[in-house]
């Protein structure tokens, strides 16, 4: 056999292949498989418990952050190349990313899926695998086909390695629950982010504030704008990773959380008989983007108008 063909046939081995992503991913990195690994050192510090005593939430959170290890220098590589090109860039902007899942789509576009199906068959007395995965919930930020196509086009503008980003907000509910009940479909909402999630990275220091002119106040049970009485939103960026098929490219979704800078209530609108009970739990969420209002109340309306002024920050790069 030749010196070529035989450098060839070892090219394909599994240990010469786990050994370029490796180098592709700033090694070396240990997935799963000792104390040392991240997978376990996520388990164990992240809970502050035993790990044999976790959940299958837990060991969910603790794999997805050590794919997010895995791929986090190659992320950081990106942005990088992008700032010393300085080429054209892509700015997506959408209020919906219907982008699912994240945790089986990120192994298999890191080409990590062979090494994740022999650590979890190693730890299968340990690790229920379709549990783990059952953990994850769909990401709440669209209920449409746009926001599914804005995905798609993230994910295939990072395999071909174009530099893009995409821009939308962080919904808290997003999405809805369905079940039915005695012949009838019933919605309650979704929040997906009742627990922490794994794949974002908060940008506190990167904050935007947006002034408007008006403020909203509730009068009768009713949500009005006030024209004329200023108010200050802020923008919180958080950003996750698309990361393109083969690992090479990752680019970054950055989604704006909404927080008030400054919160103005009149005594009118103070008052307990001018917002009942169930609505007063859910007022803060008005500051929020916490969901996507599809009806034509006044209170749906006044989170489009705030809504639709906060997607300015995002214009910003461009």
């Amino acid at each position: 056999m030749s010196a070529t063909r035989e450098s060839v046939l070892r090219a394909a081995t599994p240990s010469d292949v786990l050994e370029a992503l490796l180098r592709q991913y700033g090694g070396p990195i240990q997935l799963t498989g000792s104390a040392d690994a991240f997978y376990e050192r996520h388990l164990l510090f992240d809970n502050v418990a035993d790990p044999a005593a976790t959940g299958l939430r837990e060991r969910y959170e603790a794999l997805a952050r050590s794919i997010r290890d895995v791929l986090s220098q190659r992320w950081v590589r990106t942005e990088q190349t992008y700032e010393r090109l300085d080429p054209k860039r892509v700015y997506y902007l959408s209020m919906e990313f219907l982008i699912g899942r994240s945790l089986t789509n990120n192994i298999t576009n890191l080409l990590l899926s062979p090494f994740v199906h022999e650590a979890v068959k190693q730890a299968q007395a340990s690790m229920d695998w379709l549990g783990v995965l059952e953990k994850e919930p769909d990401a709440g930020l669209g209920n449409g086909g746009l926001g599914r196509l804005a995905a798609c086009f993230l994910d295939s503008m990072a395999t071909l390695q174009l530099p893009a980003m995409g821009y939308g907000l962080r919904y808290e509910y997003g999405m809805f629950r369905q079940s039915i009940e005695g012949g009838w479909q019933h919605e309650q909402p979704d929040n997906w982010l009742r627990r922490p999630d794994p794949w974002e990275v908060a940008r506190p220091d990167d904050k935007v504030e947006i002034e408007l002119n008006c403020s909203f106040e509730v009068r009768g049970g009713t949500l009005s704008a006030i024209p004329g009485r200023p108010s200050t939103l802020v923008g919180i960026p958080f950003d996750r990773p698309v990361v393109g098929y083969g690992g090479k490219t990752i680019n970054t979704l950055r989604l704006w959380r909404r927080t008030r800078a400054t919160i103005s209530i009149s005594r009118r609108s103070a008052t307990a008989t001018s917002w009942p009970r169930s609505r007063r739990r859910s007022r803060p969420s008005l500051s929020r983007g916490s969901s996507i209002p599809t009806t034509p109340r006044p209170r749906g309306k006044g989170c489009v108008s705030s809504r639709s002024t906060f997607s300015s920050p995002a214009r910003s790069p461009i």
